[in-house]
């Protein structure tokens, strides 16, 4: 009987190449994050208002936030402070995180051209709900966008 031998591993003759260098990132990008901590700040020199809704019908599921905002300069060194003054009838106590969520992400992701935003007072005033489509990315939107709204009218200025 013959007996199975499986077949010898074969190998390539003559030189190798060497291994290839690993990808390079562009610079700034990598794995440990896109230097947001170098990048100049940004803060406002005066007040404005801001508006921002998120309102949307997709199939079954709808979403709907909206959120007026008005900011200020805080101060040099004073940092972002958010207060809410909104009525829990424009804007429940559920989704006032998720907008207070959705105002830290732009004023740290840079709704002003991609840079840190600093020293701003922000007030949550009003806003309205819908019982069965508000959710938290819905508000958290609204505030984003609300948040980019009032920057465009609070003139930006850099920070030294």
């Amino acid at each position: 009987m013959e007996k199975d031998n499986p077949k010898p591993e074969t190998r390539p003759a003559g030189n190798r190449p060497p291994p290839r260098p690993p990808h390079r990132t562009a610079v700034g990008l990598g794995p440990d994050g896109d230097d947001a901590d170098k990048k100049p700040k940004v803060t406002i020199s005066k007040a404005a208002d801001g508006e921002g809704k998120f309102i949307r019908q997709s199939g079954g599921i709808g979403h709907h936030g909206h959120v007026i905002i008005t900011i200020a300069p805080n101060g040099r060194g004073k940092g972002n402070l958010i207060s809410n003054n909104a009525p829990v009838e424009a804007i429940p106590e559920e989704y006032i995180n998720a907008v207070a969520d959705g105002i830290s992400e732009a004023l740290d992701g840079g709704v002003y051209e991609g840079r840190p935003m600093v020293d701003i007072l922000v007030r949550i005033i009003s806003g309205s709900w819908d019982k069965s489509a508000s959710n938290e990315l819905a508000f958290k939107l609204a505030a984003f966008f609300a948040i980019k709204d009032a920057i465009s009218k609070a003139e930006p200025i850099g920070v030294d």
